[in-house]
């Protein structure tokens, strides 16, 4: 049985166009960030009672301009932090010392041991000792964080401090950043467009964490890692 050119050659190029096939993965999931749910249970609001205009819960004076914040309200924190810091070391030490000591003779008796070429040996003691140091040392650190955060009212103190909460993210092409904010603010700053600047919010904690192909490139493989802590050189 004789097998054509041309039937040979489609078998080939059909085997080849298999393998690309097989050879090809299929593109995987878009990594999508999934919505939050939200932080706090909240409450329902108090149904005013015997007519009254606000309800029983109503805390602050009625002259006041302050809201009455309850858990679950938002809140925008404008976020302006910055800090630098210097620290600069230096440091030295100098510190010479010489001994000389000759003994010829000891209660009256001659101390030697012969001579040579009219040079007689007797006991003597030379000693020297040179110690220097030096060192300098210098650190620099240096953080600004700008923009805005809607932050969620997760707990009122008695005093009526208010505990915030509030997080973003982004994803771009899979790199993902997140901005984490938490805090304590005090109603009396909060203006009337329910926003606070983060330099009046106590125990400011901003983190800003990044996940993805990118964050991945900076991370030291672990087992360099490994070969890092036990190579002796």
């Amino acid at each position: 049985m004789r097998v054509r050119r041309s039937d040979a050659a489609k078998f080939l190029s059909l085997a080849a166009s298999g393998a690309l096939v097989a050879c090809t993965h299929a593109p995987g999931p878009i990594s999508m960030v999934k919505p939050a749910e939200f932080p706090v249970a909240v409450a329902p609001q108090t149904a005013s009672s015997n007519g009254s205009v606000f309800p029983d819960a109503t805390s602050g004076s009625l002259y006041e301009p302050r809201r009455d914040w309850r858990i679950g309200d938002l809140v925008t924190i404008n976020i302006v932090t910055s800090a630098t810091a210097n620290d600069t070391d230096n440091a030295s030490l100098s510190r010479k010392g010489t001994i000389t000591n000759t003994l010829t003779s000891f209660m009256g008796v001659p101390l030697n041991f012969g001579s040579l070429n009219g040079t007689p040996f007797s006991p003597s003691i030379n000693a020297a000792s040179n110690q220097t140091y030096a060192g300098a040392g210098s650190a620099a650190a240096a953080s600004n964080v700008t923009g805005q955060i809607e932050a969620v009212i997760t707990h009122i103190d008695p005093n009526g401090t208010l505990a915030l909460a509030g997080r973003t993210n982004v994803n771009i092409n899979g790199n993902v950043t997140s901005i984490v904010v938490t805090g304590y603010a005090s109603p009396d700053d909060i203006a009337a467009n329910t926003t606070i600047s983060s330099n009046n919010v106590a125990d400011m904690n901003v983190q800003y964490v990044g996940n993805g192909p990118i964050n991945d490139a900076h991370q030291v493989p672990w087992l360099q890692q490994i070969l890092s802590k036990l190579w002796p050189y």
